[in-house]
């Protein structure tokens, strides 16, 4: 008996000491969200305090919880004490800041074994927040099983292996910032062809579309060495611009000799247009005769204007919220007017806001407009959205403030308490891209342009 109690006391002081393991290395998320909101009230608290070092400190670990803390923290506008709101302003200027920095790094996928194409995808996207468009690919292939090894492979790297592996092929809806797949085809082979030479840099993907030579007027003994580049951006990012200059992309023969530039002061900057997450440019070298028959090693930089982190604005009860202002990292939203009409069969509504951007320079005001036409949509009390499929137009408002007028259209009758959420970019900032290739090959006489 003394025995059985004591094997008994025993696995009891085992399945305790198990359970506290589990625990430890998987809390609770609910216990953890509700822990982490008694240390901001805790921190907020403390930014009120009357020593400088308590409030400096409890500012400094606000920062440090980074973007968890963004939704628990309370807007600015609703603090009477002066010194707690500038604090707050300072603590989500500065973690928007730094989210905006960390999306523009490639993301990572991890994902080991062998599971449905479907299954992989929805990894990828949970991993990237990069967003997929499946439904031109039939449920067979969308239920074909791959073995994947991925470890930290990022984006560009994962998604170009599956479209080897089926294979796939893409393209990048910008109005939807989503990669729509569908099956390979003659038609479209160029897009995943093995013979196209890429490079990647964070979350840029670099590839030479076609190399040729062709003569150079007035010369009898040279040539003129073109290269076609395009550069995509992950989906998730919102690039505004490409800028390079001739003289920072640079070509060498396989014997280190290197071409010169056909212009050499070539400063360019080349807009991706509304929507566009890719932009094809053209580098030109002058190349002798003797030379043409010698493989080629490119490199070099550029720089990529994004807007980064684009986080959600929102404004509950639409009709009740009229002149409220919302103010997310440097951009400040208010909304002015909203117009709800009945028809026979649906409803429209039309929300115009008034924006400012806290940024100046002639890199934002040269897409200003553009940047103004961010997404936006409503959203009814049970969560379902309708995205923008009206117009949208912008005017100036007082202040020096852009409005933007968003119109909603064949929404259901009786839709009420709607919630508007305008997504803006908090931060406009240039990311450089840097890339290599090597032995880049002249197509011969009567072959296909592609290196």
């Amino acid at each position: 008996m003394i025995r059985l109690l004591q094997f008994t006391a025993m696995m009891i002081v085992t399945l305790t000491h198990n359970h506290l393991q589990v625990s430890a290395v998987e809390p609770n998320p609910v216990q953890k969200q509700t822990d982490l909101k008694r240390q901001v009230e805790t921190l907020i608290t403390q930014l009120d305090d009357n020593q400088r070092r308590v409030r400096e400190q409890a500012e400094s670990k606000l920062i440090e919880l980074g973007t968890p803390v963004l939704s628990l923290l309370p807007p600015p506008e609703l603090v009477t004490t002066a010194s707690v709101r500038e604090a707050l302003i300072r603590v989500k200027l500065q973690i928007e800041k730094q989210a905006a920095l960390d999306s523009l790094h490639s993301s990572l996928i991890s994902l080991e074994g062998s599971y449905s194409l479907k299954s992989i995808l929805q990894h990828i996207s949970s991993q990237s927040g990069n967003t997929f468009g499946l439904h031109k690919i039939t449920d067979e292939t969308l239920n074909r099983k791959i073995q994947v090894e991925f470890a930290k492979t990022p984006f560009w790297q994962a998604i170009d292996e599956l479209c080897q592996k089926l294979p796939l092929t893409y393209q990048i809806d910008g109005s939807s910032d989503s990669m729509q797949f569908q099956l390979n085809t003659e038609d479209n082979s160029s897009r995943s062809s093995k013979d196209l030479k890429t490079c990647y840099d964070g979350p840029f993907k670099i590839t030479i579309l076609d190399i040729q030579n062709r003569p150079l007027r007035g010369s009898s003994n040279k040539d003129l060495l073109s290269v076609k580049f395009q550069v995509e951006v992950e989906p998730r990012l919102r690039p505004l611009f490409l800028s390079y200059a001739a003289r920072e992309i640079h070509c060498s023969t396989s014997q280190s000799k290197k071409l010169s530039p056909f212009t050499p002061q070539a400063n360019l900057e080349l807009p991706l247009g509304e929507g566009g997450k890719n932009v094809n440019f053209t580098m030109t070298w002058v190349l002798n005769n003797e030379q043409k028959h010698s493989t080629f090693n490119i490199q070099g930089t550029m720089q990529m204007e994004l807007a980064a982190e684009t986080l959600p604005i929102t404004f509950d009860n639409l009709l009740e919220s009229k002149g409220a202002i919302r103010r997310r990292g440097n951009v400040s939203v208010e909304l002015v007017n909203v117009e709800q009409k009945n028809l026979l069969t649906s409803q429209t509504c039309n929300v115009r806001i008034a924006l400012s951007y806290d940024y100046g320079g002639p890199a934002f005001e040269s897409h200003r407009t553009w940047i103004y036409h961010n997404r936006a949509y409503l959203e009814n009390p049970e969560g379902q959205k309708y995205w923008l499929n009206g117009a949208s137009h912008t005017t100036l408002e007082s202040a020096g403030k852009i409005g933007v007028s968003y119109q909603f259209t064949d929404l259901p009758l009786r839709q009420n308490s709607l919630r508007f959420t305008y997504l803006a970019p908090t931060l406009i900032t240039a990311a450089p891209i840097s890339f290599r290739f090597e032995k880049l090959k002249l197509p011969a006489d009567g072959d296909k342009n592609t290196p």
